[in-house]
């Protein structure tokens, strides 16, 4: 069973937007109305943004979701344009699983992946 979507308070759902459009590849716009802004990537993954007060300052740094990507090198890649974007990186990890995990805009923990 594919998981479908993920569902995030932002405090700004346009900056959010453009946060996962650019690094993470969610930039189609599938719904847009006053209440909810839902994105999807190419790979019909969705993320659903509502506008608030996020809770995430507050959230454990286990509470997390993550991108799965094939090679080891693409997470070396991606850790290098999140550097290069001045995206807060939270944990790396290269022992086994490699992984970036950064931060969002609202601290949001958010991870790009590969077993290797």
């Amino acid at each position: 069973m594919p998981l479908n979507h993920v569902a995030l308070t932002v405090s700004d759902r346009e900056r959010s937007a453009a946060f996962y459009g650019e690094h993470f590849g969610l930039d189609a716009r599938v719904h847009d109305d006053e209440h909810l802004l839902i994105l999807s990537s190419s790979d019909g993954a969705l993320l659903a943004l509502s506008e608030g007060d996020p809770p995430a300052r507050d959230l454990p740094r286990t509470n997390h979701f993550g991108f799965q990507l094939s090679t080891a090198d693409e997470v070396y890649a991606a850790r290098e344009r999140l550097r290069a974007a001045g995206i807060p990186e939270t944990e790396w990890q290269e022992e086994g699983l490699v992984r970036v995990q950064v931060a969002d805009p609202d601290g949001y923990r958010v991870e790009f992946f590969a077993y290797g």
